[in-house]
C-alpha cells in the first residue's frame, strides 16, 4: 500500500500548508482562527469534489479515463484504474478459456450435461442434443421429466457409484450408458456414452460362447461314451488302455469347461435370477461339502457352522454352484491336511457365507485377478486337480445378480478367506 502512504503524505503537507496560509492571512486581518477555518473548509470542498468525481467515474463503469485528481484521491483513482485493467485481462482470459473448453466439448462423441442442485438442466453439449433429443427450451426443466424411466430416476437419486445402461428413447436400437459426478454446490455433471456397438459385440460374444459350448456337449458325451464302451467290452492292451483313460479324462475336462462357459453365458444374459424359491442354507452346504469330499478323497477336513433355520429365497442351482466353486477351489489348491470351514454370519445389512481355509494362501497382487476368466495362479502351487479357471468368475457374476459382492482376504502361508455377501432382502420371509 505504498501508493496510499504517498498520497496521505501529500494530503498532510497540503493540510499543513492550508493551516499555515490561513494563519498568516488571518493574522494580517487579526482573525487567525477564522483564516485557518476558511482554509480547511476550502480544502474539504476540494476533497469532496474529488471524491464525487471518482464516484461518478466508478458509477459509469470506469469506461473512460480516471478523473484528473492528485494526492490520495489521485492515487486511489489510479489504483482503481489498474485494478480495472487487471480485471479486464483476467475476464478476457477466463472468457477465452471457457470458449476453448466449450469448443472442445462440442467435438466430443460423449454427451455432457450439467444439472443444477435441483437436477434441472443448466447446460449440455451438441452430442447430448443428438443422443437425448434435447431442445433449447428444455433448459431449466428437471432431467427426470425429459428422461422418463424408473431406473434413471433411481440413478439420479443415487451417489453415481455404478453407471446406468438404458435403451435410447429417441433412437431405436441404440443403448446409452449414463455416469455422473457431483461438483460445486450440489451440481451434477452427467456423461452419456453410446455403447450400442460395445453391447452388440458383447451380445455376439455371449451367443458365440453359448452356442459353441452347447455344440461341444454332444460330441464330447459321445466320445466319452464310446471310450468307456470299448474299455468295458473287450480286453484292451495296456498301452491303449492308458490312451483311452487319457482320452476319457480330457473329454471330461472339456465337458466341465463347456458347462462352466454355458453357466457364465446364462449369468451374463440374465441380469436377474428367475427360479427363486425357499432354500434351507444348511442343507445346501451339506450337499456342497459332500461333493467336495468326493474330490478330496479324505485329504482335507471340512466343517460347517450354520444355523439350521436359515432360509434364503434364491435359485438353488445358482447358489449351489456359487458356494461349490469356492469350496472346490479350496480343495484343488490346498495340500493334504488343510482345514476348510464354511461359516454363515448375520451382519447388519447382509448375510455372509464365508469359506475359510488354513492352506497356502496367495499373494496380495493375485487377489484382484483371481475372479478373471481363465486366470490361474502360479503353476508351481499345489493342486490335486485341474480346474477350468472359470469357477471364481462364476461366483462373482452370481453374486452380482443378487446385488451382493465377493471379498477376498489371504496371506501367503496362512490360508484364504472368501466372503460372499448377500443382501438380507434374499432372506425368506417365512424365516
Amino acid at each position: 500500500m505504498n501508493f496510499v502512504r504517498a498520497g496521505l503524505s501529500v494530503e498532510l503537507r497540503r493540510i499543513l500548508a492550508v493551516i499555515a496560509i490561513g494563519l498568516i492571512l488571518g493574522i494580517s486581518f487579526q482573525a487567525a482562527l477564522e483564516g485557518v477555518l476558511i482554509g480547511l473548509l476550502a480544502y474539504l470542498f476540494l476533497s469532496v469534489r474529488s471524491v464525487r468525481r471518482i464516484f461518478r467515474w466508478v458509477d459509469s463503469g470506469m469506461r473512460s479515463a480516471p478523473p484528473d485528481t492528485d494526492g490520495v484521491w489521485g492515487e486511489i483513482s489510479d489504483a482503481l484504474n489498474r485494478q480495472k485493467r487487471r480485471h479486464r485481462r483476467t475476464k478476457k482470459k477466463m472468457s477465452n478459456t471457457i470458449t476453448r473448453t466449450m469448443r472442445m466439448t462440442e467435438v466430443l462423441d460423449q454427451g455432457l450435461l450439467v444439472l443444477d442442485a435441483n437436477n434441472s438442466l443448466d447446460w449440455w453439449n451438441r452430442a447430448a442434443t443428438k443422443m437425448l433429443g434435447l431442445r433449447p427450451e428444455d433448459r431449466g426443466n428437471a432431467i427426470v421429466n425429459l428422461i422418463r424411466d424408473p431406473d434413471f430416476l433411481n440413478f439420479i437419486s443415487s451417489s453415481f457409484v455404478d453407471p446406468l445402461e438404458l435403451s435410447s428413447t429417441t433412437h431405436e436400437g441404440r443403448t446409452l450408458e449414463f455416469s455422473g459426478s457431483y461438483f460445486g454446490k450440489g451440481e451434477v455433471v452427467l456423461i452419456v456414452t453410446d455403447i450400442t456397438r460395445i453391447t452388440s459385440v458383447e451380445r455376439l460374444r455371449r451367443e458365440f460362447v453359448a452356442n459353441v459350448s452347447h455344440e461341444l456337449r454332444t460330441p464330447l458325451t459321445v466320445i466319452k461314451g464310446y471310450v468307456e464302451t470299448i474299455k468295458d467290452a473287450s480286453e484292451v492292451p495296456s498301452g491303449l488302455a492308458t490312451a483311452f483313460d487319457s482320452i476319457s479324462e480330457q473329454a471330461a475336462k472339456m465337458q466341465n469347461l463347456a458347462e462352466d462357459l454355458l453357466v457364465l453365458s446364462e449369468l451374463e444374459s440374465e441380469p436377474q435370477p428367475k427360479n427363486l424359491e425357499p432354500l434351507q442354507l444348511h442343507t445346501l452346504l451339506i450337499a456342497v461339502v459332500g461333493d467336495a469330499e468326493l474330490l478330496s478323497e479324505g485329504r482335507h477336513h471340512f466343517e460347517i457352522d450354520c444355523d439350521n433355520e436359515i432360509m434364503l429365497y434364491v435359485d438353488e442351482k445358482e447358489m449351489r454352484s456359487m458356494v461349490g466353486n469356492i469350496v472346490i477351489n479350496a480343495v484343488q489348491h490346498n495340500p493334504e491336511g488343510a482345514h476348510i470351514q464354511i461359516q454363515v454370519r448375520d451382519e447388519e445389512e447382509d448375510w455372509e457365507i464365508v469359506v475359510i481355509d488354513d492352506g497356502i494362501g496367495m499373494e496380495l497382487s493375485e487377489i484382484p485377478r483371481i475372479t478373471e476368466r481363465f486366470y490361474r495362479v502360479d503353476s508351481s502351487r499345489h493342486s490335486i486337480s485341474g480346474g477350468t479357471g472359470l469357477g471364481l468368475a462364476i461366483v462373482k457374476h452370481t453374486l452380482n445378480r443378487y446385488g451382493g459382492s465377493l471379498i477376498i482376504h489371504s496371506i501367503p502361508g496362512e490360508g484364504a478367506k472368501f466372503r460372499c455377501r448377500l443382501p438380507k432382502q434374499h432372506l425368506h420371509q417365512g424365516h
